[in-house]
């Protein structure tokens, strides 16, 4: 009985010590794991589809979790992308609590957004069940860059510039077998949230793949 007393009384002092010292709880949000195909320039799979995390992160990070954001580049040359994504994929998995701030702070990712909500954050607000979520990128969803005309935000060539900021040109640009021109949409996905002083969580990466854009 007096050892147990003595373990109760450890672990409550340990526990005062912490609070005492300012020592924050930290929150992990669960990423998304699994998308259904890898997409393609063949047109039954040019787009992103993959099933969220909700139910995990309802279950044990009930309070901070929002819902999920997308971010994505727009790259013009196919050995650019490969390389960017190899970097941010290994930058994920050797430093996953930094890996959103090298995604936009290093990579320059933008934030994807839509016409029905522009500014409302997350993308894709939580829910109480795991969703399959399907993004095809005409129609609502819309780019994040410097444009202020009505077409600059269209996923469209005709609106990609070089010197938008949510586009790596390179003067190698790729062309199909009939000579149109094609760029490349990578995407990654992560769990949104915020703690109690309403400061930004975010999951480790998911990497959803790649749209290509074709020169109608």
């Amino acid at each position: 009985m007096t050892r147990r007393k003595t373990i109760l009384i450890l672990t409550a002092c340990c526990a005062a010590l912490l609070a005492a010292c300012g020592i924050e709880s930290f929150v992990y949000l669960y990423p998304i794991t699994y998308r259904d195909f890898e997409p393609s320039s063949d047109s039954n799979y040019n787009y992103f589809s993959f099933r969220t995390s909700d139910e995990k992160n309802e279950s044990e990070s009930s309070g901070y979790f929002r819902g999920f954001e997308i971010y994505y580049r727009i790259y013009n040359n196919n050995s650019t992308r490969l390389s960017d994504k190899s970097l941010i994929n290994n930058y994920n998995t050797n430093n996953p609590t930094t890996a959103y701030t090298y995604l936009l702070s290093t990579k320059l990712y933008r934030r994807l957004s839509c016409t029905v909500r522009p500014d409302d954050m997350p993308l894709i607000p939580g829910s109480n069940g795991n969703r399959q979520v399907i993004i095809r990128l005409y129609g609502t969803p819309i780019r994040t860059n410097d444009g202020t005309g009505p077409t600059d935000k269209l996923f469209d060539l005709d609106e990609i510039d070089n010197g938008d900021s949510d586009f790596t040109y390179s003067s190698s640009w790729d062309t199909n077998g009939t000579g149109k021109k094609l760029a490349y949409v990578e995407a990654y996905a992560v769990a949104y949230g915020y703690d109690e002083s309403y400061k930004s969580l975010y999951s480790e990466l998911f990497e959803l793949g790649y749209i290509t854009l074709t020169d109608d």
